[in-house]
């Protein structure tokens, strides 16, 4: 996909025509005006807000429309996250494909709310104690994001998207809906390797197990430090009866450490009661003494075997399943940016599906400001820029040249166009507002 325009405005427009396929016709209209108000609006309180303050003051539409668009059923989100990521891999070459690794990160957040006419509010666990308590009452948010690494100046960089949210309900758990995530996004991941990043929550056996769904997905995560190790298996022994499918118990304090930069690292093939195959584990410590700060992480892959091994430093390639691992906290950057700065829990709507397809909409809108500046050359130097700086630097071009378009249709001015020089540039944009 590739853009060559200098209007931002008519930039999005083109590049939301991805999902065009998604919607009815007015149904598209009103999701670009929805995604042109995040980007443009530094805080949307409302949809109302948007409305009012934005929308109504240059097009025509009703507001009734948005919160029927937000209700409405007849769209996938599905849909929407797989061409999310179509747009994403687009950026990496078919030949690099094979030989490229993407990076699947899975995780959850927590979205407090006083109101009780929520839908799908619980009280949860809140163990960073936000307001104080170990508990609070509000939504629990499942979410996937795709790490891809881009080629530029002989580096490796990386980009961080999100994919897609699930709302949290006690029709499914945490383990499943993250499963189903997945699931939306694998089928256009086949070209590439695909790595799965989580935490310890979510590297149970039910998650595990999606693993002899796919062959070319394999999992990073954190595990338990209390999780049961075992050795390999041992060869069969002559006697009767079934051999042992794991060998003797082991403990980690008996691996062979390492010491590397401040810890201490040991990595064993082992075998787990979570996974049926061999996995490889790393343990980090501080101190092999009283080994203090374990950290335990678990692979499914070894990691030789990794085509694209992340690693912050752009020259350079991870040697360690812990530095690898440490993609996963590109999903809580992200967490942290759009609940500061993209409005991500101000949302007022109550209706469980609203709720999810306003955390999607969001979603949209960041990837857009991410992948826009690879897209169209117009704004490369915009790429690796945080999405706050690009999502300002857009919405200040759009709400110029929405002002300016209303300029352009008084006939006046039309007339005298030639005689008008910082109006000049803006020629051709008078049909973006209605």
């Amino acid at each position: 996909m590739r853009i060559n325009n200098k209007s931002t405005f008519k930039t999005i427009k083109k590049y939301l025509s991805s999902y065009r396929n998604i919607f009815y016709k007015r149904s598209f209209e009103i999701f670009i005006l929805i995604i042109i108000s995040i980007i443009t609006t530094q805080k949307i309180q409302s949809i109302k807000f948007i409305y009012e303050k934005f929308i109504s003051k240059f097009w025509n539409k009703s507001m009734n429309s948005f919160y029927f668009f937000l209700k409405n059923k007849n769209y996938s989100l599905e849909e929407m996250m797989r061409t999310t990521t179509k747009i994403a891999i687009s950026l990496i070459s078919s030949k690099y494909r094979k030989s490229t690794t993407v990076y699947l990160l899975i995780d959850d957040t927590l979205q407090p709310k006083f109101g009780e006419k929520f839908e799908s509010r619980y009280k949860f666990f809140d163990h960073a104690k936000h307001n104080g308590s170990l508990y609070m009452n509000g939504h629990q948010i499942v979410s996937i994001a795709m790490t891809i690494p881009i080629y530029k100046n002989n580096e490796i960089n990386y980009l961080t998207i999100p994919l897609g949210y699930k709302l949290y309900d006690k029709d499914f758990t945490k383990l499943e809906l993250s499963k189903i995530l997945i699931r939306n996004v694998m089928p256009e991941l086949t070209e590439f390797q695909v790595i799965a990043s989580c935490d310890s929550w979510y590297t149970k056996k039910n998650f595990l197990n999606i693993l002899s769904e796919y062959d070319n997905l394999k999992i990073i995560g954190g595990l338990r430090s209390d999780t049961v190790l075992y050795d390999l298996k041992t060869n069969p022994t002559g006697k009767r009866g079934r051999p042992r499918k794991k060998g003797d118990r082991l403990n980690y304090r008996n691996f062979d450490f390492k010491k590397q930069n401040n810890f201490f690292v040991a990595t064993k093939k082992c075998m787990t009661n979570l996974y049926d195959k061999p996995v490889f584990i790393t343990v980090t410590t501080t101190d092999i003494n009283k080994f203090t700060s374990v950290r335990m992480y678990l692979s499914t892959v070894e990691i030789d075997d990794i085509n694209t091994k992340y690693n912050r430093k752009p020259k350079q390639e991870s040697l360690n399943l812990y530095e690898i691992y440490n993609v996963r906290w590109n999903i809580e950057v992200m967490f942290y940016q759009q609940k500061n700065f993209w409005s991500f829990g101000e949302y007022m709507i109550r209706n469980k599906i609203a709720i999810e397809k306003y955390f999607n909409l969001i979603g949209v809108a960041y990837s857009a400001v991410i992948l826009i500046p690879f897209i169209n050359k117009n704004f490369q130097k915009l790429q690796f820029c945080s999405p706050q700086e690009i999502k300002y630097t857009f919405g200040e071009n759009i709400k110029k040249e929405l002002i300016f378009s209303k300029l352009l249709k008084i006939e006046e001015i039309k007339e005298n166009l030639s005689h008008i020089s910082y109006l000049r540039p803006f020629k051709g944009l008078d049909d973006l507002a209605s």
